[in-house]
């Protein structure tokens, strides 16, 4: 009888360890930042009076390429 106590309770482990981690990937799928609109007010610091609103961050990368300081709104 014992040996049959043990299988369930190791049953019981790995259906709820697979519970979990499909909970988990589950709310990993809410949680993507790309579906997350972010915007941000790129400015050239040697010259405050050029600037751009950035919601694309390719866009916001290459404007940090060329010196802009970038913060988001």
């Amino acid at each position: 009888m014992k040996g049959k106590a043990g299988m369930r309770s190791a049953r019981k482990k790995i259906i709820l360890r697979s519970a979990v981690i499909l909970v988990v990937v589950y709310m990993l799928s809410f949680a993507s930042c790309d579906t997350v609109n972010i915007c941000w007010y790129c400015e050239n610091p040697h010259n405050p009076n050029d600037w751009q609103d950035v919601c694309n961050a390719s866009t916001k990368s290459k404007l940090e390429s060329y010196g802009y300081v970038c913060t988001p709104f």
